[in-house]
Order: structure tokens, then C-alpha cells, then sequence
């Protein structure tokens, strides 16, 4: 028999990590559950337990299951966050504009707003106006950023879609992360204002008037 090449171990361990995933589907496996021994899924794939075990690696690296000492894999909550992350990075350094990010974050966030105005939650609502009145007790520049983050990602929790929050969470999250926006005291008072006029926009039903307003107010952020 011939000795196994570097490319038909990788092809191999693609095929196993795919088998896994299928026999996750297949049980109906949920969060928390545990997945059979190493051994088991050798037997059950008849490959090396050297194969699983970097099978079982590349799909802990990627959070779909996390590896507990002397008890074994355990299926995760679904966290979409190491996939974006590592988008982004691989995205910024092959050239990707901080004004696309901005782009999305406004495509996302009018979509929440019409979700707001149709399901029209007076809780939601009570939830966006506390931001906002939360907002006007920054007294830093740190307080500043964590308020306006703490504002735009509550206006996404809103709409109740796991999916959706999470992925959107991520976007607003790096957008932070790579500008550095420094805020005066008036430039922030700015800000927390146009939040009010959002809110009070889709307190009132006007969907389209609070993303007229969310999209300025996004995009204000380059001049700061």
C-alpha cells in the first residue's frame, strides 16, 4: 500500500469533518449535546483515529464544538462571531473600505427600523428611548463610543432575529473597532440628539423619515 500523500490527508480529513456534520444533522444534535468518542467515529468512518482527531481540531477552531478534558466534544451555541471576524480581517487587508462597512450598517439598520415601525413593540420602543436617555450621562470620550455602540446595537436587538443580531452585532462591532472616532462634548451632544430625533421618528410611525435620519447620522461619522 501506498503511503498516504499530504493532499489525500487533507482530502480525507475534509471528508471526515463533513461526515461529522452529517451525523450531527442526521441525530439532530443540539447545543450541549455530546458527540460519540474518537473511537467511536473512527469505527463508524473506518479511518485513523489521527484523522478524527484533526477533524474533531479544525471543527473546535471554528467553534462549532468545543472539546471538554477526560469527557469529551460538546456541540456550541451558534456563534457566527470567529467566521466574521476572520472575514473582516481577510477583507481590511486585501483592500476592503471602512465606507463599505458603512454601507451595510445602514442597509441593516433601515431594515430594522421598518421591522420596528410594523411590529411597533411598545417595549422595543421603551428600550431605544432608556438608550438614548442613558446616552446623555456619557462624560468621556470612552462613555461617548460605548454609548452610540450601545445605541445602534440596541436599535438591531429590536428586531428579535438571533441571525440577524448577531451578524449585524459583528458589523457595528469592527466598524468601532477600525475608526477611531474621537467626539468634543458638542459633537457627542450631536449625536445622542440625533438619536432622540431616530427614535422619535419610529415612536411616531415614520419609517421613512428615522432612516432619512439614521442614514445622515451614519454617515456624519466621517466627519468626526
Amino acid at each position: 500500500m501506498e503511503p498516504i500523500t499530504s493532499s489525500e490527508r487533507k482530502s480525507l480529513k475534509k471528508t471526515v469533518i463533513q461526515e461529522i456534520k452529517n451525523y450531527i444533522i442526521d441525530n439532530d444534535l443540539k447545543a450541549e449535546d455530546k458527540l460519540p468518542t474518537e473511537r467511536k467515529f473512527t469505527e463508524m468512518f473506518g479511518v485513523s483515529r489521527s484523522v478524527v482527531r484533526e477533524a474533531l481540531s479544525y471543527m473546535e477552531n471554528t467553534d462549532v464544538i468545543r472539546v471538554r478534558q477526560g469527557q469529551g466534544a460538546f456541540l456550541n451555541e451558534s456563534n457566527i462571531d470567529t467566521l466574521l471576524n476572520s472575514f473582516f480581517f481577510l477583507w481590511q487587508i486585501n483592500g476592503g473600505s471602512v465606507r463599505d462597512i458603512q454601507s451595510l450598517r445602514v442597509i441593516f439598520e433601515c431594515s430594522a427600523i421598518d421591522d420596528i415601525v410594523r411590529d411597533h413593540k411598545q417595549s422595543d420602543l421603551d428600550r431605544l428611548k432608556k438608550t438614548v436617555e442613558d446616552g446623555k450621562r456619557a462624560e468621556t470620550e470612552e462613555e461617548y463610543k460605548q454609548a452610540d455602540i450601545s445605541f445602534h446595537k440596541q436599535l438591531l436587538h429590536t428586531t428579535n432575529n438571533e441571525l440577524f443580531i448577531q451578524m449585524t452585532h459583528m458589523i457595528t462591532t469592527y466598524f468601532f473597532d477600525v475608526i477611531h472616532i474621537q467626539l468634543t462634548p458638542g459633537e457627542y451632544q450631536r449625536v445622542n440628539n440625533e438619536h432622540d430625533h431616530i427614535v422619535k421618528a419610529i415612536s411616531n410611525g415614520q419609517a421613512e423619515k428615522a432612516k432619512r435620519l439614521l442614514t445622515e447620522h451614519i454617515k456624519n461619522t466621517r466627519d468626526y
